[in-house]
């Protein structure tokens, strides 16, 4: 790192520190300046609140329900388990008779689906007491496969497109009520997002005002055709950023292409990475990366994604 490096000024876009539960405190010890940190389901959107009162000069809160665990969201009040499951789960194994019960008795292994009011009902309270909160995590993933209850073994079982989009707009339209940006995990993805977002807006219902495109994995062509201008129709727009980190980003060859391919006023850096031991090894590391691809200095990359940080968050910090 460069002499005197501005630590203060450093902001991760995306974190799940509060994975590693047992070190919780050391989240005060960071010498990054904000992290983002991202809810992904039920159990865990209580502690990213609890952190986010405990830290509040530190940690920006985030409340999704990622793709990975949508699948045990139901779009009814009052859902009937195996129905739930039957609809929206699909079995992407070798069609073999020897497996015809194959989904059957995955199923049979899930907790009963959480209704659509206790759900959406948590996330909108959460969003409400916490003014300065993002949406997050949310998106769609095309290739996850589910784990397997007792293995935690990845299983031959996805959640069916269909439903990951409906609950993504479901959190996308509580974004847009509270006028909230939003973290999005995009994996195989960018065309059925790109599409969703230009449907929204072509009919004219509401957006969240900014979305970025976490640990973004996509193309060149997808970037510049994202961020050529304000996504707008009449009154609905919405501002698309970029995120990078070593720990999703740093095996990509094309990495500094992305990078290079990101308008300087639309790019954020973030770790993506689940304790706070190593969190600032990881911010260093992702800055130096976008320093050499930007041909910036480390201190000009940090202010630049720092003012872009703020813009995205839609707060003074």
């Amino acid at each position: 790192m460069e002499t005197d490096f501005p630590w203060l000024e450093t902001c991760d876009a995306h974190t799940h520190a509060h994975d590693d539960v047992e070190h919780l405190k050391e989240i005060a010890n960071l010498k990054t300046n904000k992290i983002c940190l991202m809810g992904t389901r039920l159990e865990d959107l209580d502690v990213v609140s609890k952190l986010a009162t405990d830290f509040q000069m530190k940690v920006i809160p985030c409340f999704g329900f990622h793709p990975w665990f949508c699948h045990l969201l139901s779009l009814e009040n009052e859902p009937e388990s195996k129905v739930h499951y039957r609809t929206i789960l699909k079995d992407i194994g070798p069609k073999d008779p020897s497996r015809s019960n194959y989904l059957e008795e995955f199923i049979d292994s899930l907790p009963s689906p959480k209704p659509f009011d206790v759900w959406h009902n948590k996330l909108e309270n959460l969003l409400e007491t916490h003014p300065n909160s993002l949406l997050g995590e949310v998106g769609l993933d095309k290739t996850f496969r589910l784990r397997d209850q007792e293995s935690k073994q990845l299983s031959k079982v996805q959640t069916t497109m269909q439903h990951q989009t409906a609950i993504l707009e479901k959190q996308l339209d509580l974004a847009a009520k509270y006028k909230r940006a939003v973290s999005m995990h995009c994996v195989q993805s960018t065309g059925a997002i790109t599409e969703l977002l230009n449907r929204r807006i072509n009919e004219r219902e509401p957006l969240p005002p900014r979305i970025c495109l976490h640990s973004f994995g996509g193309s060149v062509d997808t970037i510049k055709f994202l961020t050529k201008q304000t996504k707008k129709k009449e009154g609905v727009s919405v501002d698309i950023y970029f995120s990078f980190s070593v720990v999703i980003n740093g095996k990509y060859d094309r990495l500094p292409d992305l990078i290079k391919a990101v308008p300087e006023d639309r790019l954020l850096i973030e770790t993506d990475y689940h304790s706070p031991f190593g969190l600032d090894h990881y911010m260093a590391r992702i800055i130096k990366l976008v320093s050499e691809a930007k041909e910036w200095t480390e201190a000009t990359t940090v202010e630049k994604t720092r003012k872009n940080f703020i813009k995205f968050v839609g707060k003074t910090i």
